[in-house]
């Protein structure tokens, strides 16, 4: 049990490694390093955990905004179908979309819509939607629709433009709760919290590992994704143990100290 726990911890690291290395290499341009180390490395681990080619994902399938993955409406319609879903089009036109999907291995099956009349309450029929609403529709009522009905396909993705404010996001969190209850509100990590965490993990790799090895048990997919009550205790966890090497390298170097005295 110990040895298969080791080989998917060492799986791990790999994975992690060599997502690290293609992020190192992506960075060198300036259209990956305006997204920003952040960026990749979410959108390359949500694209694996997904079953998505990183490289389709980096290139407009998957977006990073505020801590959080937007995916194409493309990109989640293909995903669907991939799967063996399927689902249709019933109506659209300049102020209404209805969209009919179907599972392929439960069989259910599910209607969901999106209006102009809800975009306008919600702030978001502006700009380039003004434009292109039918777009706009289509994209929402899929991400609606997948959200009800295809949760493990799209994961925690948003469909593009999906977070434009905080208004806007609050609103979609909330609806997805009612819509369905195996669908919570998303507790995110922010950035400079997980910049404090890697900051410690660097001091004590090892704990670092541990860590890891215990998320993919609970099915956490990154530090982004640990509830506010574990990260602190993880943290709190690891600069103490930054204060037991501390302590110790002190011991250490004061006996050294004395023995060079005595001799």
């Amino acid at each position: 049990m110990n040895n298969n726990n080791e080989v998917q911890s060492t799986n791990y690291m790999v994975e992690l490694e060599d997502t690290n290395k293609m992020c190192e290499q992506l960075l060198k341009t300036k259209y990956y390093n305006d997204i920003g180390q952040t960026g990749v490395f979410a959108i390359i681990q949500t694209a694996k955990s997904l079953g998505i080619n990183p490289i389709q994902a980096l290139q407009g399938g998957l977006y990073y905004f505020k801590g959080r993955i937007e995916m194409s409406a493309r990109m989640m319609g293909a995903l669907i179908r991939s799967r063996g879903h399927s689902f249709t089009i019933s109506k659209i036109d300049d102020s209404t979309c209805t969209i009919n999907g179907k599972r392929i291995d439960s069989k259910d099956s599910m209607a969901a819509t999106f209006t102009i009349t809800e975009a306008k309450k919600a702030g978001i029929y502006k700009n380039t939607w003004v434009s292109y609403p039918q777009d706009m529709l289509y994209a929402r009522t899929l991400s609606r629709l997948a959200r009800r009905l295809f949760p493990d396909i799209i994961g925690n993705c948003y469909v593009e433009g999906e977070i434009n404010t905080d208004k806007d996001l609050h609103a979609i969190e909330c609806n997805a709760i009612a819509e369905s209850p195996v669908i919570e509100k998303k507790d995110v990590r922010t950035v400079e919290e997980i910049h404090a965490l890697n900051d410690v993990f660097n001091v004590v790799p090892e704990y670092k590992k541990e860590i890891e090895l215990f998320l993919r048990k609970k099915e956490i997919l990154s530090f982004q994704d640990m509830p506010k009550e574990m990260y602190s205790k993880v943290l709190k966890k690891a600069k103490e143990k930054i204060k037991t090497y501390m302590d110790s390298l002190q011991e250490q170097f004061s006996d050294t100290d004395i023995e060079v005295a005595n001799a």
